[in-house]
């Protein structure tokens, strides 16, 4: 957080001046540790396992729609700091990269993770090759480096009223991937969590309500790949008001009772525990 860029990052977030992502530097985010993470997260750390699942493990399609992002819904409700927890990863040789978008009356965007494969070197964590199987070493001549299980950064102080969107940019260290977008053209591919933002008009990813936090994972191949939706896995701190809110599980102040049935539609998530528990036992990769 010393460096100016980060500075102008956070008053972006709070004063409304905008930064476009291409602006955004590697050192934008001061990337922690998780004996660094607030003690909530730490205390369940090792539950966020079930959302990370097998390799190659693939959803039936139901699964996946079901979890299915509506970026309308993704809105703080009220004032809060987000935070950003690097889960694991199951995408082998890609190494993808994670940037966020904050929409209010203007635009802020930025990267948070430059590299979200795993670090090897990662040993003292309790089941670690359950969260990442394909751990990676660093690249020669690369700022971005491999995470370790909980790593985390804080993307800003952001306003009641915000919509956030999170966009993995596929293998994005290695160069990239390309592909044919819908009017043919060749495009790099970068997923957002709405699948009409896609290049290839698919989802890309999905995302679950879980103590408080909302967990996401995504699919970071062209055409839905093998549809597992683990090979980058995060879960977002953005308070319980605002978490309860996405979910549905809370009352939401709103005029309408039609808007208030819309909260639990737009992620695919769960207004009670015993729901998502049994979710999670059925898809026993997640």
């Amino acid at each position: 957080m010393k460096n100016q860029l980060f500075t102008a990052l956070l008053a972006a977030l709070t004063l409304g001046t905008s930064i476009l992502s291409g602006n955004a530097s590697a050192s934008a985010f001061d990337i922690k540790s998780r004996d660094q993470s607030p003690d909530a997260f730490k205390s369940i750390l090792q539950e966020f396992r079930a959302f990370v699942g097998e390799e190659a493990k693939t959803l039936n399609p139901e699964t996946i729609k079901a979890k299915q992002v509506d970026l309308s819904k993704l809105q703080l409700k009220v004032d809060h700091d987000v935070n950003v927890f690097f889960i694991g990863e199951t995408a082998g040789g890609y190494r993808n990269r994670l940037d966020f978008k904050a929409t209010d009356s203007t635009v802020a965007s930025g990267k948070i993770f430059g590299d979200t494969s795993c670090n090897t070197g990662d040993k003292e964590f309790f089941n670690f090759s359950d969260f990442c199987p394909n751990p990676n070493d660093p690249l020669a001549n690369k700022a971005d480096k491999p995470l370790n299980v909980g790593d985390w950064a804080n993307i800003g102080s952001m306003k009641a009223g915000t919509n956030l969107d999170f966009l993995l940019y596929a293998n994005d260290i290695n160069g990239g991937i390309s592909g044919k977008d819908k009017s043919g053209n060749t495009v790099k591919g970068i997923w957002s969590l709405n699948q009409a933002l896609n290049p290839d008009g698919l989802q890309h990813a999905i995302a679950y309500y879980y103590k408080d936090y909302l967990v996401m994972g995504f699919e970071d191949l062209w055409g839905g790949g093998d549809k597992d939706y683990n090979d980058t896995v995060f879960a977002i701190d953005i308070g319980k008001e605002n978490a309860r809110y996405v979910a549905g599980i809370t009352p939401i102040p709103e005029p309408s009772a039609t808007l208030a049935l819309l909260g639990i539609a737009g992620l695919g998530l769960f207004t009670t525990r015993r729901r998502i528990a049994a979710v999670v036992k059925a898809d026993s990769a997640l």
